[in-house]
């Protein structure tokens, strides 16, 4: 074997044994079923959130920074201060967006909405994990739970092409969200310094 050889497989084997790391659970795993248990415990969760688009005409990637709030039920903050300010407000059934400091609103804005609605909220209470409108396959590797997600529907199929969603194995902290759309183009959303079950003043889901 050449030494360029050798030195070649050296670079690329820590990324072979990375795709390895992951194995498949079943849907029933107590690890999956304590994973539910413990979202679905949680009154309140905030942190920082991080969300780097990648396009494929685009070397570098667009980075977001904010913060995210939720309360149970179906209440959430979702909230980016730069590069531009950028806010979701989720309160029950009514969502709106600000961007840039106007509320905006588009034709065949309220299906995009839902549809980013369902996203959010699910990923951060678990509820996506048993979402009927996605096939589901669920794997760890032993720190980490992730759970990959594809469209059942052709609307669904139009909007989005996967979700992958890790959770944190200890503390079923979320960590990262990635929405691949039908272009292959991939958003990441890092979560970090997250604190649950803390009081929230219910006026940050009232208004911008």
């Amino acid at each position: 074997m050449s030494k360029s050889l050798s030195v070649f497989l050296l670079i690329l084997f820590p990324f072979f044994l990375s795709a390895q790391d992951w194995k498949s659970l079943d849907a029933n795993d107590p690890m999956l079923t304590g994973l539910k248990s413990a979202l679905s415990g949680m009154e309140s969760i905030k942190g920082d959130i991080q969300q780097e688009k990648s396009f494929a005409f685009l070397t570098e990637k667009l980075i977001s920074k904010g913060v995210f709030i939720y309360q149970k039920e179906s209440k959430l903050r979702w909230q980016f201060n730069e590069p531009i300010e950028y806010i979701i407000l989720i309160n029950e059934s009514s969502m709106r967006l600000k961007e840039d400091g106007e509320e905006k609103k588009y034709k065949g804005m309220n299906q995009i909405l839902r549809q980013v609605k369902e996203i959010i909220l699910g990923c951060i209470d678990g509820a996506i994990m048993s979402n009927p409108h996605y096939k589901t396959v669920f794997s760890t590797n032993g720190t980490n739970i992730r759970i990959q997600l594809q469209p059942k529907e052709k609307n669904l199929k139009e909007f989005i092409q996967q979700i992958d969603v890790e959770f944190a194995k200890e503390g079923s902290v979320l960590k990262k969200v990635t929405l691949i759309d039908p272009s292959s183009d991939e958003t990441d959303i890092l979560f970090s310094n997250i604190k649950s079950n803390q009081t929230i003043d219910e006026s940050v889901f009232a208004d911008f």
